[in-house]
């Protein structure tokens, strides 16, 4: 059989990001249908008040061409969830190698108490709150490789509540006396939380997937994430004998970098040179940054008295606020300098 007649399997309608298509693109690019790209015909179906099933309405932004968004981790189905499943067989090892090792006996009794069986259990509500966002998004997005990081993002906050609900399940076990009973109340009617339900409750309001994503990953997560999960839980985690818990929230953190990298992404492309309506996005990008800047320092300000009950407290309160707040502004500084420069 000669060789020299089999044909190439690049797609030849896809523009590659790189010198050859990626086995990510050639999964991913042109599944969404769209008028502007390939199904000239337009429409044939819209809903009885003449919706169509996607509008460029859904966001402020404005590009000429939705699909030259390439996610950078390069995730797809199979990969995305080859990932994740190797973070949650770490966690399952981790937690049966620290029940076999005793490693348990070791936690400090008020930490485990009222930082990983209180505040911890408390932020899966936050979490499935964050999946609820991201399950409609990523219905509106307005094209098919948008759409996969939209919807892997509410895949991970999802799956961080389940993570956080399975460990604590796995400490009854291994703690005696140990619950995390009272939770849903506290995230009702603790003032402690009421700024981060408010918060949470306001982007579930939020229509607009491109305001959702630079809320989320550019401003609440590196702020309150921060603050809430890194600096409480990873953070002071070994001073109080518990070396599990930082390595569940260090997959969480994990995550909230790959997210952060695509909606950096994302804004990079809506506000470089060749986008004819890069100022007006730069503006609005903007305007969402500080929207939501003073809603994520007050939802992490109002956690001061839960880092109050941290038994080997590392610095104050106000520390940790004021490196989550100036790695954040760095983010956002670092993006606007970089649309500056395309301008």
């Amino acid at each position: 059989m000669s060789l020299e007649a089999k044909a190439p399997r690049d797609f030849t309608y896809i523009r590659p990001r790189k010198r050859r298509l990626s086995e990510y693109e050639a999964v991913t690019c042109y599944t969404q249908p769209d008028p502007d790209v390939f199904d000239k015909q337009g429409w044939y179906l819209r809903s009885a008040e003449g919706r169509t099933a996607w509008r460029k309405e859904s966001t402020r932004l404005r590009h000429p061409h939705w699909f030259d968004f390439r996610d950078p981790a390069g995730l797809w189905q199979r990969t995305y969830v080859r990932l994740q499943a190797e973070q949650e067989r770490s966690l399952e090892r981790a937690v049966e190698d620290a029940a076999r090792a005793g490693a348990f006996a070791d936690f400090e009794p008020t930490w485990v108490r009222e930082l990983v069986g209180a505040h911890y259990r408390v932020w899966s509500f936050f979490e499935y709150g964050l999946f609820r966002c991201f399950a409609q998004a990523q219905r509106e997005t307005l094209s098919d490789t948008l759409g996969n990081v939209y919807c892997f993002a509410g895949f991970d906050r999802v799956r961080h509540a389940q993570a956080i609900v399975i460990y604590l399940m796995d400490l009854e076990g291994q703690i005696e006396g140990f619950q995390d009973a009272g939770a849903k109340e506290r995230w009702l009617g603790d003032p402690v939380y009421q700024p981060a339900r408010r918060m949470t409750e306001e982007l579930m309001a939020v229509d607009d997937w491109g305001e959702l994503a630079v809320a989320v990953h550019l401003v609440v997560d590196p702020i309150f994430g921060e603050v809430g999960l890194s600096e409480m839980l990873r953070r002071h985690g070994p001073f109080h004998g518990d070396a599990v818990t930082p390595l569940v929230v260090s997959t969480a953190e994990r995550d909230r970098r790959r997210n952060c990298d695509w909606t950096e992404e994302l804004v990079r492309m809506v506000t470089a040179a060749e986008v004819p309506a890069r100022d007006e996005n730069r503006r609005i990008v903007g305007e969402w940054v500080a929207r939501w800047t003073p809603r994520a320092l007050a939802a992490a300000e109002a956690l001061a008295p839960v880092h109050e009950r941290i038994p080997r407290r590392l610095g104050t309160f106000r520390e940790a606020v004021e490196r989550a707040s100036a790695a954040q502004a760095a983010i956002v500084a670092a993006l606007e300098a970089r649309s500056t420069e395309a301008a």
